[in-house]
């Protein structure tokens, strides 16, 4: 009798762990598929960036001799200022 009892405990168990590793692994499932959506997004939100960025760092690498002439010019009129 007592072995009954201990194989029904064993399949309860069995039971309960084959649902809890369901739920689980749905869970999991909707948790991949939102992984995968938000991925898609940083994809082609970087591919949308992308561009953009690159016309960004040629602007100030055009920019950049004239903020420099700018500059010197301004240390030069301290200068003056300051003697």
């Amino acid at each position: 009798m007592l072995w009954w009892i201990s194989g029904a405990l064993v399949l309860v168990a069995l039971v309960i762990l084959v649902v809890v590793a369901l739920s689980v692994m749905s869970r999991l499932r909707a948790f991949d598929h939102a992984a995968r959506a938000v991925q898609a997004r940083l994809v082609d939100g970087q591919q949308r960036v992308e561009p953009r960025l690159a016309a960004l760092q040629q602007n100030v690498e055009q920019m950049l001799p004239q903020l420099e002439a700018m500059a010197a010019q301004q240390a030069a009129q301290r200068a003056v200022e300051n003697s």
